[in-house]
């Protein structure tokens, strides 16, 4: 493990130590609530956007194993669940939202021309030039669901690029956003449906 890596580890311990009585307590709403506001202050803290996107994910993930990792049993705690850098953290988040439905509005789920298929890869998106890692949930042959660990996303109708694992570079546009800091995309070359 390299002296970067332990410096890491050490800044994620300390910053769960400190953080963590302000998040024992209460109920996930308002955990979620707070690490909101500890996450805006790690942007300002952080030297950069990439630390950044290092250090939130374990952060969550070492706060998450503090309060012993409960079994998700509410919205806000799988929201707090799928920021962590741990795998199954963010499985148990996506459990419990196709198990209670997804913060998809409604009425673009009903819309659907082509089949989704869950998956759950690692790859890239670029919004508004800037390259993000992400995590793809599903997709189809006219869109796909991304998660993002960052905590602003774009609203609808911003333009992104994404790379399919095995499929290439997709041009999409943004159709919806939820609480989950997930991105439902249309591809913008839509194939005739069946």
């Amino acid at each position: 493990m390299s002296t970067g890596e332990d410096n890491q580890e050490k800044l994620v311990a300390e910053l769960a130590d400190f953080w963590f009585s302000a998040l024992e307590h209460g109920n996930w709403e308002q955990r979620l609530q707070v690490l909101d506001k500890i996450h805006e202050q790690l942007r300002v803290d952080l030297a950069t956007d990439a630390e950044y996107r290092q250090i939130s994910p374990q952060f969550v993930a070492a706060i998450i194993e503090r309060l012993g990792a409960p079994q998700v049993e509410a919205g806000a705690q799988a929201k707090i669940y799928a920021l962590s850098a741990n795998e199954v953290h963010r499985d148990a988040s996506r459990a419990w939202n196709l198990q209670n439905g997804p913060d998809e509005p409604e009425h673009l789920s009903d819309r659907r021309r082509f089949p989704r298929k869950i998956v759950n890869l690692l790859t890239d998106i670029w919004i508004q030039g800037f390259t993000f890692p992400c995590r793809l949930v599903d997709i189809s042959l006219g869109g796909a669901r991304v998660a993002v660990q960052e905590t602003e996303v774009p609203p609808p109708g911003t333009e992104v690029r994404v790379i399919v694992p095995e499929k290439g570079i997709r041009d999409a546009i943004v159709v919806f956003v939820n609480d989950s800091l997930e991105m439902g995309l249309r591809f913008l070359e839509q194939p005739e449906a069946a």
